[in-house]
Order: C-alpha cells, then sequence, then structure tokens
C-alpha cells in the first residue's frame, strides 16, 4: 500500500481516505471544521471575528492507515466599527458561509449585552450558532442557543491550548500582534476567600474585542464540537 493517502474532503467537513474497495484497508475518517468566534460592540466600539481551523486527517505511518493529531490554528482575524446591527449580522453569516468555512463551521458569538441583541436577530433568520454568555464561577451549561460559561474557565482554557501547543497562530495572520495585546489585558487575581477572579484593563486599540472573540472561539472548540463530525475508523466493507 502506498504511503500516499487519496483523501476525499467532504462538504460537511469529514475527510475520509479512499480505500479502493480492498477489504483490507482501513477507512478513516478524520475532519477539517471551523470555529468562528465573534464580540460584538456598540456603535462606537468594534467588533472582531476571529476563525479557528481545527483539522485531524488520516495518514499512512508506513503499516497502517491511523489518525494524525490534531492541530488548531488562529487563521482569520477581523475587526471593524460603525456598522448597523443588520450590517452585522450580514456580515456573520457570509463569513460564516464563506469558502473555506461553508459548510463545516460552527457560529460562537459573545452573547452578553448587545450580543442578545444579535443572537436574536439571527435566530429570526434561521441561523445557526450558539451565543456565550460569560459569567462568573468555574463551570459551563448550555440552554438552547445558549451557553452560559465561566470567563475564568474560557481564559484559562485558551491558555492552556497555547502553553500545551494544541492552539497556534497562523504565521501570516493579520491582527496577531493585536490579538496577543489584548490577550495580556486580562490578568488573574486571587481574593481573600481564595477565589480566581479575571480583571481586564483597557489597552490602547480597545476593549479587547479581539482577545475576546478568539477566547469564544477556542472554548467552542474545546467544549462545543459538533457530534456530527467525529474522527472515526472503520474496516472493511468499503
Amino acid at each position: 500500500m502506498s504511503s500516499v493517502l487519496n483523501l476525499n474532503y467532504m462538504p460537511d467537513g469529514r475527510v475520509i481516505n479512499e480505500t479502493g474497495h480492498d477489504p483490507a484497508i482501513e477507512r478513516v475518517t478524520g475532519f477539517v471544521r471551523h470555529f468562528v468566534g465573534a464580540d460584538l460592540g456598540q456603535a462606537n466600539d468594534f467588533s472582531s471575528a476571529v476563525d479557528i481551523k481545527d483539522q485531524q486527517l488520516p495518514f499512512h505511518d508506513g503499516t497502517r492507515v491511523k489518525l494524525g493529531q490534531r492541530e488548531r490554528t488562529v487563521v482569520f482575524a477581523d475587526k471593524f466599527r460603525g456598522v448597523s446591527y443588520v450590517d452585522v449580522v450580514d456580515y456573520l453569516i457570509r463569513l460564516r458561509n464563506a469558502p473555506p468555512f461553508g459548510g463545516k463551521s460552527q457560529l460562537v458569538i459573545d452573547g452578553t449585552s448587545i450580543g442578545r441583541v444579535v443572537s436574536d436577530m439571527m435566530h429570526e433568520q434561521s441561523v445557526d450558532h450558539t451565543a456565550v454568555q460569560m459569567t462568573g464561577g468555574q463551570e459551563w451549561r448550555r440552554s438552547g442557543r445558549y451557553v452560559n460559561a465561566s470567563k475564568t474557565l474560557m481564559i484559562e482554557n485558551l491558555a492552556v491550548l497555547f502553553a500545551s501547543g494544541d492552539l497556534k497562530f497562523a504565521h501570516d495572520l493579520p491582527l496577531r500582534s493585536e490579538i496577543e495585546e489584548d490577550l495580556a489585558s486580562f490578568t488573574t487575581q486571587t481574593t481573600a476567600a481564595g477565589n480566581q477572579i479575571i480583571t481586564q484593563s483597557r489597552n490602547a486599540s480597545g476593549h479587547g474585542d479581539t482577545g475576546i472573540a478568539l477566547i469564544v472561539a477556542a472554548f467552542a472548540s474545546q467544549y462545543l464540537t459538533p457530534q456530527s463530525i467525529r474522527a472515526s475508523k472503520l474496516v472493511g466493507m468499503f
């Protein structure tokens, strides 16, 4: 068997190796999917969108077909301001459906404050999305299209993903320096009761919008992965 696989990239994000109808060849299903995170500001504030490409592809190790390592990469970032909520909704819909995101992307927005307004507008248009409302504590829970998640948990999750190498920046990512500046504006403090709280200082570029968009996307990639796209392995019959 050749070590070079013929991979079939499906519109829904599944990636399947062709077996040539050989029952001895394992059929392994990987994936390529995208998590589009958005932080929404008031008319005079910036709104931002960040995309994490999440993939795990089949490969041949010289003996058998296996799944490679999961790779998550920040591949897109954008920010804008001075537009109406209608324009924001249209932008997010276009972004979610644009190549290469279309058909295999999950849209997750910061549902705090005006995020609820935008979420309601997208819901009225039957746009599939999740609105994350940042809370205290250390837990998260889902209720329909809303997720209540600890801000501390979300920021710690991002820090762990970067520290472990499970999440990286694309080398040519626009706004990378601004994202890093936004993330540096978050600090952890311990209260007298021993509880950890997150504080944020306003930086020169704004209120941390690109950083929040990335925090939301990274949380989704870790905790809200779609069940419709799973890595799997089947032998024979294909």
